[in-house]
């Protein structure tokens, strides 16, 4: 897993190093797969990183009220070359300029939308569509949705587990089957949750709950 975007961040490097390509539209297309493949090393090493803390019981959290939704913006931005390559559009449920707050650590949130994206993008882009909605409720309600295949409902917990995959005919890339389990436990660190519902006809929808401030 660690591997791949090695490699394909060391192949375009390489390319460009070498003045083998000319046409600034290839010369594009390698920086963006540089990008996008650094982009999933960080995810990949920083999931690393939790795993550990959650195991050892040293993740710490610094809770905080603050605003949920450019969080979720920051975190769709940071994804935006994959989910363009996996061809999945993004509907957004919220206002962006609205305010729902939350008692939330702002790493830990990043972390676990990156997460839910990304599998989102290796498990339902033939689906084409991600759905993501913020709802100012109590608790404080993000929910993922694809149109992909859908998880089953004897799945459903089961996908929460360390190590644990769906079956791999479901997706066209590898997985370490850690992503899920630490979004998970980055959630309920917070006080909050995470679980996985039925879509809207089809696919799986994600929602991540955040508690709200007190009085």
């Amino acid at each position: 897993e660690l591997k791949t975007p090695l490699t394909s961040i060391r192949m375009s490097a390489e390319v460009l190093s070498e003045g083998r390509v000319k046409d600034p539209a290839r010369v594009a297309k390698h920086l963006g797969v540089i990008t996008s493949e650094s982009q999933r090393l960080a995810r990949l090493v920083n999931n690393v990183l939790d795993f550990s803390r959650l195991e050892q019981g040293r993740k710490g959290f610094r809770p905080e009220v603050q605003n949920v939704i450019p969080l979720v913006e920051a975190a769709l931005d940071s994804q935006r070359v994959a989910l363009a390559e996996a061809g999945l559009e993004v509907r957004r449920g919220f206002d962006a300029g609205g305010e729902v707050e939350a008692v939330l650590d702002p790493d830990a949130v990043g972390a676990i939308m990156v997460n839910l994206i990304d599998n989102a993008i290796k498990y339902a882009a033939g689906g084409k569509l991600l759905d993501v909605r913020v709802e100012g409720s109590d608790p404080v309600r993000i929910s993922v949705a694809d149109a992909g295949p859908g998880v089953p409902a004897t799945q459903r917990e089961a996908i929460f587990e360390r190590f644990h995959r769906v079956d791999d005919a479901l997706t066209s890339r590898s997985g370490t089957g850690l992503g899920l389990s630490i979004a998970r436990g980055l959630a309920r660190g917070m006080g909050g949750d995470l679980c996985c519902r039925n879509g809207a006809g089809t696919g799986a929808r994600f929602e991540l709950t955040l508690p709200v401030a007190g009085p």
